[in-house]
């Protein structure tokens, strides 16, 4: 009989002992999980900005969390992109694996007194391809408004203002997109409008995604009010004072960086080249002026490195020192515009009349304010030209695995 006890306790024992190794190993794998969540999405937005530090800043998240590779039995390996998975080989995408060798006590009668631990975790770039920075606090115009348009984007939108109406969709408009994010908690939709996903409002305020982007700087004049009127023109880069008109024309711009005084006045013709940026400015006698297309076939692509010149995903750059809320400053009416590259105007409005706007791969309008009448605009965030990096420098991401 003594014996039998002496079996039932020693059965007890055991029983109870891998109960606390499972819970202690258990334990471990939450402790794990967190810190490879946090170490994945540490290092996907550093991803996203560019920076070449995310596997170190992804491994001292990991620290952070309690898990220093080398120390404990601990292995910290983060990937981009991923090597398994669902998302294996998305370059927009960070894998974090923690695995620990844990001591256990009672579990040791079977497996030598230590079990691997392991936990890995995926975040991914959520690209924002449309930027509304609203900086104008006593602009009573809604701040991106569709009438009878459509906007179809694959990508996030963010509405960069906490004052007025900042997003009306009337006139049986369609606003599709990934996410649609607003500072402000005011709208002026009415209900012929379609809206998707369901915007979320009081979204945090978000500094300039292109701050970090260097400014042209003016010098000469290399040609002044230059006219590409009625024929065929090959343009090449350099400082245009006094801006650049075309009318009747074919015009060819070759790679690099063209800096115009006086604004763009484009009319009735084509324009096609690869690898240039605009920058508009002013200088040389001449203000900033507006960027102005009519009847535009308008077919160009940034460049995809500084190699040429120009600045790499940028197609469009409005000189930041001019405040000008109009939304007519840039004007796109009756034309076809497929470009790949971003329109920066950080405080200066744009117009979308009668025309489609699209590109190739990737776009991205960061503006004051959009005004678009009857038209439709599709975007995309393919930055496989880019090596596919974001030229925004402020993206959101999430967890998917």
């Amino acid at each position: 009989m003594l014996i039998n006890y002496f079996l039932i306790l020693i059965v007890l024992l055991l029983v109870s002992g891998l109960t606390l190794d499972a819970g202690l190993l258990e334990w471990k794998q939450i402790a794990l999980q967190t810190a490879a969540d946090a170490a994945a999405q540490e290092a996907m937005l550093c991803v996203a900005r560019n920076d070449g530090t995310w596997s170190s800043n992804g491994q001292t998240q990991a620290a952070q969390n309690g898990f220093t590779s080398g120390v404990n039995g601990v292995t910290v390996t983060l990937a981009n992109p991923p090597t398994s998975g669902s998302y294996s080989g998305d370059s927009s995408a960070v894998q974090a694996t923690i695995s620990q060798s844990v001591r256990t006590v009672f579990m040791g009668l079977v497996n030598g007194g230590t079990a691997t631990v392991a936990a890995t975790a995926v975040a991914k770039v959520l690209p924002t391809c449309l930027w509304i920075m609203g900086q104008n606090s006593t602009n009573s115009q809604t701040t991106l408004h569709l009438s009878s348009a459509t906007m179809g984007l694959g990508c996030g939108v963010y509405v960069n203002t906490s004052s007025g109406p900042n997003l009306g969709v009337d006139g049986y408009s369609v606003l599709l997109a990934t996410r649609i994010r607003l500072q402000g908690a005011a709208s002026n939709n009415d209900s012929s409008g379609t809206v998707t996903p369901i915007p979320r409002f009081g979204a945090a305020a978000k500094n300039d995604p292109l701050a970090y982007v260097a400014s042209p700087v003016f010098s000469s004049c290399t040609s002044t009010n230059t006219t590409l009127n009625n024929g065929t023109f090959v343009m090449n880069p350099g400082t245009y004072c006094g801006g650049i008109e075309m009318s009747g024309s074919y015009v060819t711009f070759n790679p690099g960086l063209y800096i115009v005084t006086g604004g763009l006045n484009w009319t009735n013709s084509e324009a096609h080249g690869s690898g240039v940026t605009f920058f508009i400015t002013q200088g040389g006698g001449s203000s900033y002026g507006n960027v102005y297309m009519d009847h535009m076939y308008d077919a160009m692509s940034a460049p995809t490195s500084s190699s040429g010149g120009g600045i790499t995903g940028v197609y469009l750059f409005y000189d930041r020192t001019w405040i000008n809320h109009n939304a007519q400053n840039i004007y796109i009416g009756n034309s076809t515009v497929s470009t790949d590259g971003v329109w920066y105007a950080l405080n200066t409005g744009m117009t979308f009349n009668y025309s489609t706007f699209t590109c190739p791969n990737y776009c991205g309008l960061e503006v004051d304010n959009i005004y678009q009448n009857q038209a439709s605009v599709y975007g995309y965030a393919n930055y496989t030209p880019l090596s596919g990096v974001s030229p925004f420098h402020y993206e959101d991401g999430t967890l998917v695995q």
